[in-house]
Order: C-alpha cells, then structure tokens, then sequence
C-alpha cells in the first residue's frame, strides 16, 4: 500500500515543482561572528545549503580543520560568545478535538556553540517550554574532535541523525509545527522513534566530497545514562549531482531490559530543483515485541516540498507542502496526514507562519483529526 502511495505522491511532487516553478538549526550568532548574512549558509532558515553543510560538518568553521582556518574560543570574546537563542509564540493552535490554544510564549531555546581549537568543537542547547511548565532541560548537546573533513569524532545526546546536515532526517532543521512521521513513529515500540535524543558515540564525516557517512554507537531513546547500550547506527549519503542527494540507513538493536531486538532500514533523498527542494524518506521497521510469535513490521513514508520566493537574497514566502504515510499493530492500522504550510519571512531570523494539518486516513476506530496553527519564531 505504502509503494503505491509513493508513487502517488512522486508524481504530484512533479506537477507541484513545476507550478511553483512557473509561479515564479542555526543561529544568527553564527552570522554575527564570522561577518556574513543568514542566507550564506541557509536557503531559508534552518534549512542548510552547501556551505551551510560543509560549516556544520567542519566544526563550524569555513575552512578544513586540516587548512586551520575558523575562530578559536578567544576570538569570540572581542566578537561576542557564540550564544544565540531563539523564541517561539504560538498565539492559535486550535485541534478538531480540543479547545483554542492561547500559546504566547510557547518555547524558548538557548544554545551555545562553535569550534574550541583547531580540532574541538561542540553544541548545547537549553530549552523550556509550556508543555513541561517551562521546566529547562537540554535536548540536544554534542562534543566533536574534528580531526579532518573524513573523521569527526562525535560524542552526543542527540538522535541518530544528528550528524547529517541534510534537512530531513535531522530534526533540528524541521520547517513546521508536525514533526516528520518517519522520525516520530515508535513503529514497534521497542525503541523510541528516530528523532529522540540517545546517548551516543560515533564518527561521521566526507572520506570524497560527494560521499558522507555516519556510524553510531548509542543507548535507547530517552535513557541518559545510556545503559546497556546496543543500538548500532550505519548511513551513508551521496551526492549524484551537485543539487540532488541519495542515502541509506540501517539501525540495528536491542532493549536492555527485554532483551528484545529492533531493526530500522530506510533511504532517503534531497533534490534542489532551481528554489524548490524536494526531500522523502521510507523507513521499514521491525519489532520483536513481547508476546508475539514474530517480528511486528511497520512502515512510514514522508514526502515533502517547499519553494523559497526570495525578496533580494534573503527568503521572503515559502509554502510547504508534506505528505506522512505510517503504519502501526504490525501493519493493521494505516494513517495518511497532510500538512500545508505558509511561512513568512519578516527578516531572515524573524519568521511567521500558518499551518494547516489534517488526518486524511486512520482506522475506524480513530476519530480522524485536524489542526491549525499559527506561530512566530525568532532568532537572535
């Protein structure tokens, strides 16, 4: 079902390019310190571009840690420390199923980052947000040794995909308000979805330029002490062409406690076709779940289109358009969701937009459901 849906949904990714065709995580810190302007490194924020890949890779710093070229941790004192934040309100969020959501200070997120030497460089977030009470906690931290552009050495709290500096898989650079099914969906429950923060260690980096790979050793989602940890992460992503990305993954593990096993295979692709980027991924998932006879077997297919109108160099309106496809009980259960977003550009930190999020398919037993939001974000 899911394969033919894929299809399906190519070609309408065709006819939508073409129209706009014819129509036609970061932070500003970064921008502040090394003296250039958001879109160097951002088709639209936080969506990266190639330079924006190879800063991210690097350590943030431009050049290669081999060329020992970037600012070390003193230079940011006479040009600010490396400390951004960024602000959220969500001033209307209303669910089919639920009341009028008054969110004006939804989430408010603090991060510190940058290269330390010629080879350390590291990330931390600190965020709160009203669905904890505003409690801080931190998602997301990473401590690399960036020995060159073929061998980072990566110690995180962080997802999987934590490395890739793609857009899709890495939920940092997410566009809306919903999260990618195939990064959210637990499929077996075994493991957490794909998008939680693990304690893990790896090495990722360019051995050829067109070539990225990422391998990880990590514990279960959500467990901070990462105990007993058995989850093994190998990905490995390609450039075809200058605009247009391949890739594949394959996760590989074990619950601590139940002993039980999980496997998480999938590909995924990025293409930029003139200002519309195109990414998709498809996950199959398998899960050895306590009192079944065999492995429970889920898929989740994500698609999704955007196009950038620029006004000068910076983005100005940008729709996105994302189709999720996800299975849950071994296959029984099937969702199809559509979300529809608007996003403005005030200034190239400053972002407001409307979204539109629909339950197109479900079982009968679930009422389907829907979702508006409106939401300003800002960067500093």
């Amino acid at each position: 079902m899911i394969f033919r849906k894929t299809i399906m949904f190519a070609l309408l990714s065709v006819l939508f390019t073409i129209q706009t065709l014819q129509l036609a995580s970061a932070m500003p810190t970064f921008a502040r310190s090394e003296g250039v302007a958001c879109s160097t490194c951002h088709t639209a924020w936080p969506q990266l571009n190639a330079k924006g890949r190879k800063y991210k890779e690097n350590g943030y710093r431009f050049g290669d840690v081999s060329e020992d070229e970037g600012k070390r941790f003193a230079d940011y004192f006479e040009d600010g420390l490396p400390i951004g934040a960024v602000v959220v309100a969500r001033p209307y969020d209303k669910k089919k199923s639920g009341d009028v959501k008054n969110r004006a200070l939804h989430e408010v997120e603090v991060f510190v980052a940058g290269n330390i030497n010629k080879n350390f460089s590291g990330v931390l977030e600190l965020e709160a947000e009203d669905e904890t009470n505003f409690n801080i906690g931190v998602p997301w931290a990473r401590l690399s040794y960036n020995h060159s552009p073929a061998l980072n050495v990566n110690m995180s709290w962080a997802s999987y995909f934590d490395a890739d500096s793609y857009g899709f898989l890495g939920d940092s650079f997410r566009m809306t308000r919903g999260h990618v099914k195939v990064l959210d969906s637990a499929f077996g429950g075994v493991d957490g979805n794909l998008r939680a923060a693990r304690q893990g260690f790896g090495i990722s980096g360019r051995p050829m330029s067109k070539l990225f790979y990422n391998v990880n050793y990590s514990g279960l989602a959500g467990d901070a002490e990462g105990n007993d940890a058995k989850n093994f992460l190998g990905q490995l992503s390609y450039d075809v062409l200058d605009n247009v990305n391949i890739g594949a993954f394959a996760i590989k593990g074990k619950d601590g406690t139940t002993q039980n096993d999980f496997n998480r295979n999938g590909v995924n692709f990025m293409a930029d076709v003139g200002a519309t980027r195109l990414h998709g991924a498809y996950v199959r998932a398998k899960d050895d779940v306590t009192g079944t006879t065999t492995n429970v077997k889920n898929d989740a297919l994500s698609f999704q289109v955007m196009h950038v109108f620029k006004k000068g160099k910076r983005p100005n309106w940008v729709p996105i358009m994302r189709y999720d496809t996800y299975e849950k009980n071994n296959g029984a259960d099937s969702y199809d969701e559509l979300t529809l977003n608007l996003t403005h550009y005030f200034k190239q930190n400053i972002k407001g937009y409307v979204e539109y999020f629909e339950q197109l398919d479900a079982p009968s037993s679930v009422t389907k459901d829907r979702r508006v939001t409106a939401q300003l974000s800002v960067g500093f």
